[in-house]
């Protein structure tokens, strides 16, 4: 992603082994009280530290761990490590997102990375704020992730460099070495916010996907099971795993139409309105074919007085079409029921296998 403006977006570093060791030193962050917090940096020479003791900052829902910054008359260059707990699996680069809007960033560029352990997608992000004194400021974030073993859940962390927008071409190089050399101090052995729990398709093979722990499995029919995210009887997020035979269906459109037709049946009490249903190239599953089908939309419901949001992927297997279908919370602020329903649905479609179809 790239929006068209000049900030250099740099993913590689140019400096040599000796001009690393001459010009960068290694941070090591033990000031936490709790181990699973403590962290290491790499930081430019003339970057030290300003505030260890950890804060709490309600405003942003974040902990502030460590705060460093330059102490010369050279350009102004700080440095922010924070995390936060949540209860749920999430990727790590929705939760920043979360946060970026609710600062106020402005996204310039990105660049996306799935982990290759399967944890989730991780984010580089660079952003533009603007003060109301009129300063502009350019930040660069990155994530990482862990399981909380003291209180479950995991803890989601990012650091910013960041620094004047007119100081940046100056500084882009040096802020781009700190958000991408940097890690915790003492992992845990997962790297998961939530363990996985198998739901079984077959009595006889090992048919089936993985969902978080926290999710609630129901099998409707033969050819329907629901996904939800429920609690003290309120649903957050329903998935439902819809399977058709592809001698009754014969296209995916096919399964589009026969599936949200549930929605037009009801209305006007429920309405759906939905982009058209497109391609994509598959990059979740190896098992489900090169090609997905997708579309998002909006499900309204009348008597509720309810928004959420509708999307769907449906993929085919051996004879088999599947068509998955979340309806859930549109983000926001206060929770994060949007960002654990979009990883669920992802994680179903990672994992999910059918044999001797």
């Amino acid at each position: 992603m790239n929006t068209g403006n000049n900030y250099a977006f740099p993913i590689v570093s140019t400096a040599s082994n000796e001009e690393i060791k001459a010009n960068y030193w290694k941070c090591l962050y033990t000031s936490a009280d709790k181990k699973m917090l403590q962290y290491w940096v790499i930081l430019p020479n003339r970057v030290k530290p300003a505030e260890l003791t950890p804060q709490h900052l309600p405003e942003v829902g974040l902990t502030n761990l460590g705060r460093y910054a330059t102490d010369d008359a050279q350009p102004y260059m700080e440095v922010w490590a924070a995390y936060e707990r949540c209860q749920w699996e999430m990727n790590p680069s929705d939760w920043l997102f979360n946060k970026l809007e609710l600062m106020g960033e402005k996204v310039l560029n990105q660049r996306l990375i799935a982990h290759p352990s399967g944890c989730g997608l991780f984010a580089d992000v660079l952003t533009l704020k603007t003060h109301s004194s009129g300063d502009e400021v350019i930040s660069r974030y990155t994530v990482q992730k862990d399981y909380n073993p003291q209180e479950g859940g995991g803890n989601y962390f990012l650091i910013k460099a960041a620094c004047a927008a007119r100081d940046y071409p100056a500084l882009a190089n040096d802020i781009y070495f700190t958000v991408v050399n940097w890690d915790l101090l003492h992992r845990s052995n997962l790297v998961l916010a939530e363990l996985l729990k198998t739901v079984n398709l077959s009595a006889k093979n090992s048919s089936g996907f993985k969902v978080p722990e926290s999710w609630q499995v129901n099998p409707l029919t033969e050819t329907r099971l629901v996904v939800e995210h429920s609690f003290d009887g309120i649903n957050y997020g329903v998935i439902n795993l819809c399977f058709f035979s592809q001698e009754m269906l014969f296209t995916a459109q096919d399964v589009f139409s026969v599936s949200i037709k549930r929605f037009h049946d009801r209305e006007p009490a429920v309405t759906l309105k939905t982009e058209a249903l497109a391609t994509i190239p598959n990059e979740f599953n190896p098992s489900l074919g090169k090609t997905l089908w997708t579309c998002r939309g909006e499900m309204f419901s009348a008597e509720e007085e309810m928004r959420a949001v509708y999307q769907c992927y449906i993929f085919s297997v051996g004879k088999v079409w599947c068509y998955a279908e979340l309806i859930g919370r549109h983000r926001n602020y206060h929770d994060y029921h949007f960002e654990a329903n979009k990883r669920c649905l992802e994680i179903i479609l990672s994992t999910f296998h059918i044999e001797n179809v």
